[in-house]
Parts: C-alpha cells; structure tokens; sequence
C-alpha cells in the first residue's frame, strides 16, 4: 500500500508507477503475464481507479505492457533489452567525485536546432530548439573528456557556465525546481569525429568510451539528454554486483 507520511514524495500514481515498473524489470511479473486487475491494484495500492490507470498509462507509454480490451493489461513481448536497475544518487556521487578532480574547459552554451537522434530520445516536435552546452573536462591540464548536454526550451529554464561549473549535469535541471525519477544510462565505444578528436588531443577515429545520460521527470517526460565521450585510460565504471543470500546459478 502506498503510504502518505506527511512528508513531500511523488503523486500516488507515480508511486505505483514506480512499483510495477521494478516488479516488470525484476521479473516478478515475466514477458506475457497479466498484471492484476485495476480493483486488485487498487487494494495493493490504496488508491482509486483513476490513479492506476495513470500509473498504467505510463507504463504503456514506455512500452512496458500492453493492454487489451476486455482482457486486461499484460508485459511486453517486446522488452528483449531489460535494463539493469541502479542508483540515481550513486551516480551523482560519482560525478561530484569527478567534478572534484577536474575542471570544465571551452565552455559554449547556444539555442539550436536538436539533431534527429536528440530530438527522437527527447521527443520533442521538429522546428523546437534545445539549449545546448558543450564543454571539455580537464585533469592536470590535461583534457579526460567532452560533453555536450541538450534541454528542450519548453521548460522554460536558462543555462549558465555557472551551473554548469557548480553541479553535476544530470542535477542541474533538480536545482531549478524539477523533480527527477531516474535516468537511462548507456555506455559503449565509440570512434573519434573531428571535433572531438581536437577537444581530446587524439586523432580523428580513436576508439573512446561512449556514455549517454536521459535524465526523466517525475512524470517519465524525457527532459535532459547527456552525452559524454572519454579517453578510455581516463574512464572506469566500477559497480558491485550484490547476490542473494543462498542463490544458486541458474
């Protein structure tokens, strides 16, 4: 049941939201099963039918399930890449370790035009603008790393160095007043392009670590997208695998 302590949380339907999405990506409910009914989510939740069927609605939004008339609601067939589940704020410990190390260098901040893949994973309409920031992280004056970072101008918000300098990219949108449900964090390899060979001193097709960042609201709305690129010898993405007690291999 979802429990009220007087204190500030996310609305009841984000809570619920929130609740099925990690039994779906846990695999309490598999490919295929059929969720509960809305009363039986109702009584699981302690909340009114309009509240779930908002908490399912996000759900169908991420494609996670899919409802059927006169049926129910079942889990995709379609997830086939479940991401693994980590911790928002570990990231951004990580990163104020880092922010401490190191200093941003070729600071740029303009509004432009997103390009496809910026506009597709912020969906936002063709013709909006994003503010876009692009800066080069240095360590003992040597460069580590170059970011750009990508907000849609709808929010309304502004964008300095300042806020750039004095807090990890993925909290500053927090700092003006967003609240944050988690992010999607992907991280691979890439090869070098021209700008970021000369930002990164290596030449133009050097393999390096590739990190994208989408930061999602409270209401899963897609509203800061982050991508890094690094020296390989400069990246390390350390995470301890915690097993259950008594689990055997499968």
């Amino acid at each position: 049941m979802v429990v009220d302590d007087g204190r500030m949380s996310p609305p009841r339907y984000v809570q619920a939201y929130t609740a099925l999405k990690d039994w779906i990506l846990q695999g309490v409910y598999l490919e295929g099963a059929q969720l509960p009914s809305e009363p039986e989510l109702c009584k699981l939740f302690g909340v009114s039918r309009i509240t779930v069927r908002a908490a399912v609605e996000l759900l169908e939004k991420e494609q996670l399930v899919v409802r059927r008339q006169g049926r129910g609601t079942f889990v995709s067939a379609k997830i086939t890449d479940t991401p693994s589940r980590g911790d928002f704020a570990e990231l951004v410990r990580r990163l104020r370790q880092l922010d401490a190390k190191s200093t941003l260098k070729d600071i740029e901040i303009t509004t432009r035009l997103p390009d496809e893949s910026a506009q597709r994973d912020l969906q936002i309409p063709a013709g909006e603008h994003i503010i876009h920031a692009a800066f080069t992280r240095m360590r003992d004056n040597k460069p580590i790393g170059f970011t750009t970072l990508a907000i849609p101008s709808h929010l309304g918000v502004t964008l300095t160095e300042d806020d750039l300098k004095n807090a990890p990219a993925p909290t500053i949108l927090q700092g003006k007043g967003f609240e944050i449900l988690g992010a999607h964090q992907l991280i691979g390899a890439t090869l070098a392009d021209g700008r970021i060979a000369d930002a990164l001193h290596v030449s133009a097709g050097a393999p390096i670590v590739h990190v994208r960042l989408l930061v999602l609201d409270l209401f899963s709305n897609p509203i800061e997208l982050l991508t890094a690129y690094y020296l390989a010898e400069s990246y390390v993405h350390h995470v301890f695998l915690a097993a259950k007690p008594g689990a055997s291999p499968a």
